[in-house]
């Protein structure tokens, strides 16, 4: 067997988060690492083992793990994250359509609004100089009599 140490960032993700994937712990409470098969089954497979196996002298304990088991395990938790946040993405879009359609709502309003003060200020303005020109008459009557 070929026993190749694996970095602890071999796989990473370019998200806002990065995440990387680093190879599980055996029984021995020790990093497993890559190691490739080299039985007539399974020529050049790679699997995740004990360290210690096949060292002189130290106990090894009997970790074993295909290592594309592994990877299928994380692209399977990968895809269901990405399915995850792409349903919340469609959720806030949704939101966000609702807001803009609630502002676009808010700025109609608002704009009657200015259209309502408007007329009151031209009413006003209106109604001030029908009394003035109301009193002016009143006032002429009252100086021809």
């Amino acid at each position: 067997m070929v026993e190749v140490r694996m970095p602890s960032s071999s796989l990473s993700s370019s998200s806002v988060g990065k995440r990387t994937f680093a190879p599980p712990w055996c029984f021995c409470e020790v990093q497993a690492v890559v190691r490739y098969s080299t039985t007539k089954a399974n020529p050049g497979l790679p699997f995740l083992g004990c360290p210690k196996y096949n060292t002189k002298g130290l106990a090894y304990c009997k970790y074993f793990k295909w290592a594309d088991i592994e990877l299928q395990e994380y692209a399977n938790e990968l895809s269901r994250k990405e399915e995850e946040l792409e349903k919340r993405l469609f959720e806030v879009e949704i939101q966000v359509t609702e807001l803009r359609k609630i502002v676009d709502e808010f700025k109609k309003r608002e704009m009657e609004l200015v259209l309502l003060e408007r007329e009151s200020v031209l009413r006003h303005s209106r109604t001030q100089s029908r009394v003035y020109f109301g009193l002016f008459l009143v006032f002429c009557c009252y100086l021809l009599t």
